[in-house]
């Protein structure tokens, strides 16, 4: 039998199976009977029982009762309670099916209806924990042996409701009045209510609830005359159909339908109209609602879907949720928010469990009954161990859990956080958390919730230390979770401990709890001392793999015990307080007594006897950090610091010791990380030699690579077999060494704007001479491998996370360059791109006194790391970095004809604009939205106060902050299956009445009505819907019917999708109307140059511009090809004078023979920014040296004379 106040799962769930073992094994298993019931009980009381384990207890439980020659009253609530029970830890849909049937079964027999069969029997399909659909006909048979158990259907009905009867008693007042028509109906709202926002199952509840009132009208109508009753019953069903119609749901449609058909059957034919004209209402938001999570729920509801595919769903909805929160229309704010919770309770459903086992393969033994072949088979498999072995498998499969538990234990902290700020009060809060630490006990985490909440709520100090002795006296954080767990438990402890004393001493003193100082107090402050020291005590007994190497709860002790010296200090002199640095000092001695304890220790300590001038306890501290052996820890956290203290406070020798042993340290571990390179590289090289070998690579590379790593080795690569996994996370930390090489291309890559370097990562520039051989041999190395790889085509680029691992560094020196921001992020991961730096400007600003530049590194981890130097700075300038998302926005809806220049105007008041981004018009004209880039987070807050302003009377500007984490697929995409074209309208029709028209027959998305120069419309339109079957149904409902008088066609827009491909164009006739713009800057962009010329030659000019920005020189221009709509254009845009691009003046040219320059363009990738790098697309680089003179006055004539005979020929 399981010790009282353990919350091990794993313990309950091996003394039940013990029990079920015998059971199954039994010639006689009722015997049995109450010791399992006393299992089940006993864990229900502390931990969450599983659905299935629910099931059999109900079964078992309700046998018992039945079993009774007279069951009371108190056996029939105990037995409704029970199943109440049941739904406290779980959203399982079979339990809440299994209760509301069983009421059902009371009430009739209770009031001597007869039984409708058809409400009862629902062939509703509900599903486990694992996403598999329910089968419980059979599961207590199989579980338990037993045959007279009460029979369930497959999804948890009671199979045969007459044989519960006899848990009604007869003539009992109380029963009857337990069981009323009122007090049944309120339980099964109730039960209803507790599952109705699962968009998926809560119909199978709901139809049963329904179909019970229906009956119950059917009653009241079979009276000749209509009585109150009847007419209150009918209202009773129609409020309910329309609070169903007002939840999404996946079978809302037929919910709609059948309240038609109530509606049509119960009321008169002149109400049916309004009635549901009013219903249609509640039901089309919802409807919406409900499509717009469709997509989401049908990746969900697979049967072996992961969490992985659920979280997007839940971020969907969070952010859904928080977006509401912020907005001013909170209409369907609290539906959001129930959808919100009721989602995440379906996820803690499947996933949100403690680990039934260590690894599937145990999953998959415990999910089968313990039958004798079953356990036989697993225990063949096991083998016979002795009991240490037995015990240590159990110690690291607890271990081998804790990776889940922290996921699970994520999942139900964020569901918290949901409910925290949906309620004002904290009730629900509070359930949640007991709910939470029912189903995951090992959650450190969740208890310091718990116990927090317990405070914040201000519930009674009982139920507080109740709650912590429980836990502390179960043992259960420590032998499941260990230090990871119990440290946030016993730092809620502590601090509840304080806060309610800090409540209490402003009670007293009639002050407000800000003003307390807790520690002034001297009983209070050994309270909370004695509180910390049995923290530390606590976790001492765990093993040492186990404990906390951060030493938070000594720090913590530490810190209050300076914090009280301080404050007695004050109040009485230094000598009063002296005697409290003692206990501080004994808290360190504690914690360093091991010979290899952890660093941290060693560096709190040291820390400590510094900050109160102990200089030689403190040096002591630190020397014996640096000299702990057989540590897997990173020692140069506390040589560095060594370092920093002898130079403040240390002589010359001292100061020459602490600066050989750093320097000692740093080369070990340098020499670590190039003996793992070279062992990767000939991994590498070894994989790849039958490869190289075919392609005719020099087969010296691989011996030549592995003989450089022998001899290294040998030489000065002596490595600590301990420390061979840490290599590259110690590599990390040295923080005056450039990052670790990319081996997997061998060869590092930096992209400046304006130039391309090659560089290899140098780990000590200041090193000697052999430290720069090695550089030289990896250089070698690198052009070998690359030589190695030219003719690979399998070879793939790593992707690249530009949105998340690009920053924008502002507040640089004026003249600042690449080169100075190569310098100040020596110490962060290698840097892929730079582009600026720029000046920053503002309107009102002339001249700049600060540029700013966009540093994009290899990973996100990379910039976060980049991110640490903000605030540091660059000669007189202290430079400010932050996210480079942060500072962009995303801007649309604004007229057609909006330029660069405008953007610039329109949002550059709000801050220094970094840049403005174009979308590429090549394919798509009507493209209108662009990116507005500032050189600070602030600039970009307070320019989305333009959001919702009218650019003009038809344009309402819509401006967001940039979103990465949010991308969506475009819009565009697949938009003719949801688009219909429209013909035959008259010349007044308006966007208005076409979508009248439509919504009839489905949500319409979006209407386009191409107009004439006049404003009238030229008869045709384009109207969007939000999925293709919407657009199909729509087609079927209006195509060949009238509209305004008119007899229209619709059909869907396909234009272009069986065209055949058009006739090429005569490269002549696309010469002509073809011209090359030299002079553009290298971050030109391809929207702007159109922009530039149709504001020269009129809108709708140009057809296609072709430009691919290619950085080879900051000073260098390029040319560019453009296609103007047609050789007239042509000769006008050669005539053009004093064009210019952002300051460049630009020259005009057409476009020479084919047959001397080929010219061709091709489809250019275009990146992100004001140009990224690539030579896919017609850009010719001019360097300044080799800059073309302007045209002079004969060659423009040279060129009108060349344009008129083009004309005449």
């Amino acid at each position: 039998m399981v010790e009282a106040p353990t919350l091990d799962p794993w313990r309950y769930q091996g003394w039940i199976r013990s029990i079920q073992r015998k059971l199954l094994a039994s010639e006689d298993p009722s015997s049995l009977i109450p010791e399992l019931i006393q299992a089940y009980s006993e864990a229900s009381k502390h931990i969450a029982l599983r659905p299935t384990d629910w099931h059999i207890y109900l079964s078992i439980a309700t046998q018992k009762a039945l079993d009774e020659e007279q069951p009371s009253n108190e056996t029939m609530q105990s037995i409704l309670q029970l199943h109440n029970l049941s739904l406290q830890d779980t959203i399982d849909t079979s339990l809440h099916l299994r209760f509301a049937s069983l009421i059902l079964c009371l009430y009739s027999t209770c009031h001597r209806e007869p039984f409708v069969e058809d409400v009862y029997e629902t062939e509703d399909q509900v599903t486990d924990i694992t996403g598999k659909s329910y089968d419980l006909s059979d599961l207590v048979k199989n579980w338990t042996k037993l045959d007279q158990c009460p029979k369930l259907c497959s999804n948890g009905i009671y199979a045969e409701p007459k044989s519960l009867s006899k848990l009604v008693p007869m003539n009992d007042e109380q029963a009857s009045s337990e069981l009323s028509l009122d007090a049944c109906r309120s339980k099964l709202r109730d039960i209803y209510a507790h599952c109705a926002f699962h968009t998926k199952e809560s119909g199978a509840v709901w139809r049963l609830y329904h179909g019970w009132e229906v009956s119950l009208l059917k009653v009241c109508c079979s009276v000749v005359t209509k009585t109150n009753q009847s007419q209150e019953q009918l209202e009773l069903i129609k409020q309910a159909y329309l609070a169903r119609l007002q939840i999404p749901h996946g079978s809302i449609e037929d919910t709609f339908q059948s309240y038609s058909h109530f509606v049509s059957t119960y009321f008169p034919a002149e109400e049916y109209e309004e009635l549901l004209a009013s219903a249609n209402k509640l039901y089309g938001e919802a409807l919406v609602m409900w499509r717009s999570r469709e997509r989401f729920e049908a990746a969900v509801n697979q049967e072996s879907s992961s969490l992985d595919q659920w979280m997007p769903y839940l971020s969907w909805e969070s952010h859904k949720i928080k977006t509401l929160r912020t907005s001013k229309d909170k209409t369907h704010l609290a539906t959001e928010e129930e959808l919100g919770a009721a989602l995440y309770r379906r996820a803690l459903h499947r996933f949100g469990w403690y680990p039934l086992g260590q690894d599937e393969k145990e999953e998959r033994h415990l999910l089968r009954p313990p039958t004798p072949a079953e356990e036989k088979a697993w225990n063949g498999k096991k083998g016979r161990k002795s009991n240490k072995m037995i015990e240590r498998e159990k110690h690291l499969a607890r271990v081998q859990v804790r990776s889940q538990c922290t996921t699970r234990e994520s999942l139900w902290l964020d569901y918290a956080a949901l409910i925290a700020h949906t309620n004002s009060d904290s009730v629900h809060l509070l359930s949640v958390c007991e709910n939470a630490t029912r189903v995951l006990p090992s959650s450190g985490q969740l208890w310091a919730l718990y116990m927090r909440t317990l405070v914040n709520c201000q519930r009674p100090r009982s139920q507080f230390d109740d709650l912590y002795h429980k836990v502390r006296d179960s043992g259960t954080l420590q032998e499941c979770g260990g230090a990871k767990a119990l440290i946030p438990f016993l730092q809620a402890h502590i601090d509840g401990e304080r806060i309610l004393a800090t409540i209490e001493v402003a009670s007293a003193q009639h002050i407000p709890p800000e003003e307390v100082t807790l520690y002034a107090d001297l009983d209070k402050f050994m309270h909370i001392y004695e509180l910390l020291v049995e923290a530390v005590a606590q976790v001492g007994p765990l093993r040492k793999d186990e404990r906390d190497a951060s030493y938070a709860l000594e720090f913590y002790a530490v810190d209050w015990i300076e914090r009280a010296a301080r404050a007695l200090s004050r109040a009485a002199g230094p000598e009063a307080a002296a005697g409290l640095y003692p206990l501080a000092e004994s808290v360190w001695e504690n914690a360093t007594q091991g010979t290899s304890s952890p660093i941290q220790a060693y560096l709190g300590a040291a820390e400590y006897f510094s900050r109160h001038d102990d200089n030689a306890r403190a040096r002591h501290m630190f020397r014996t950090g640096a000299n702990v052996r057989n540590s897997d820890e990173n020692k140069l956290p506390v040589l560095e610091r060594w370092v920093q203290f002898e130079h403040a406070r240390g002589s010359i020798a001292q100061i020459e010791t602490a600066e050989s042993r750093l320097k000692s340290e740093s080369d070990r571990i340098w020499r670590q990380w190039y003996k793992s390179m070279y062992s990767n590289q000939a991994i590498e090289q070894g994989n790849t030699s039958s490869y190289s070998a075919s392609n005719g690579v020099d087969s010296q590379i691989s011996p030549m690579i592995s003989g450089q790593a022998g001899s290294q080795n040998e030489a000065h690569m002596e490595m600590e077999p301990a420390m061979q996994s840490a290599v590259h996370t110690a590599t990390q930390s040295v923080s005056h060494h450039n990052p670790e090489p990319d081996t997997s291309t061998a060869q590092s890559s930096i992209r400046i704007e304006g130039e391309s370097r090659d560089t290899l990562a140098d780990p000590n520039p200041e090193n000697s001479s052999a430290s720069k051989r090695k550089a030289d041999d990896l250089m070698a190395q690198d052009e070998l491998a690359s030589d190695s790889k030219k003719n690979r085509t399998d070879v793939t680029p790593p992707s690249r996370d530009r949105e998340f691992s690009s920053i924008m560094v502002s507040n640089l020196p004026p003249h600042a360059q690449a080169s100075d921001l190569l310098k100040f992020f020596k110490e962060c991961d290698g840097i892929l791109e730079i582009v600026g730096p720029r000046p920053e400007r503002t309107v009102d600003c002339e001249s700049p006194s600060s540029s700013a530049a966009q540093v994009e590194f290899q990973d996100r981890e990379a910039a976060a790391t980049a991110r640490t130097r903000d605030l540091k700075r660059i000669g007189e300038h202290e430079v400010h970095i932050a996210p480079s998302y942060l500072c962009t926005l995303y801007v649309t809806n604004f007229p057609p004809e909006t330029n660069d220049e405008q953007i610039r105007e329109q949002f550059g008041k709000y801050g220094s604009l970094f840049d403005v981004r174009w979308p590429s018009r090549k394919f798509v004209q009507s493209r209108r939205f662009c990116y507005v880039q500032y050189t600070m987070p602030g600039y970009a807050q307070a320019a989305l106060v333009e959001h919702g302003k009218q650019w003009t009377d038809e344009f309402a500007l819509q401006v967001f902050l940039s979103n990465p984490s949010h991308k969506k697929q475009r819009t565009d995409a697949n938009a003719n299956e949801r688009e219909l074209y429209m013909t035959g309208l008259p010349r007044n029709a308006q966007k208005e009445d076409i979508k009248k028209f439509f919504e009839q027959h489905a949500p319409v998305e979006d209407v386009r009505l191409p107009l004439r120069p006049d404003g009238k419309s030229r008869g045709i339109a384009f109207i969007s819907f939000h999925n293709a079957i919407e657009a199909r149904r729509a087609m079927q409902a209006t195509n060949s019917t009238r509209f305004l008088g008119r007899l229209v066609a619709v059909m869907l827009s396909e234009a272009g999708r069986h065209s055949s491909a058009p006739k090429p164009e005569d490269p002549e006739l696309k010469r002509a109307r073809s011209v090359v713009v030299s002079g553009l800057p290298q971050d030109a962009q391809e929207a702007v140059i159109q922009q530039v010329i149709e504001k020269a030659l009129g809108s709708n000019s140009v057809q296609r511009v072709f430009w691919t920005p290619a950085r080879h020189d900051s000073s260098a221009t390029a040319d560019s090809l453009v296609e103007l709509q047609d050789a007239e254009t042509a000769g006008r845009a050669l005539l053009l004078a004093n064009l210019d691009y952002d300051g460049h003046p630009l020259r005009i040219e057409p476009q020479r023979s084919f047959t001397h320059h080929a010219l061709t363009p091709r489809t250019a990738s275009r990146g992100r920014g004001r140009g990224r790098g690539g030579a896919l697309g017609f850009a010719r680089v001019h360097n300044k040296e080799h800059t073309a003179e302007p045209v002079s006055q004969d060659n423009a004539h040279n060129g009108q004379d060349k344009f008129r005979a083009l004309l005449y020929k």
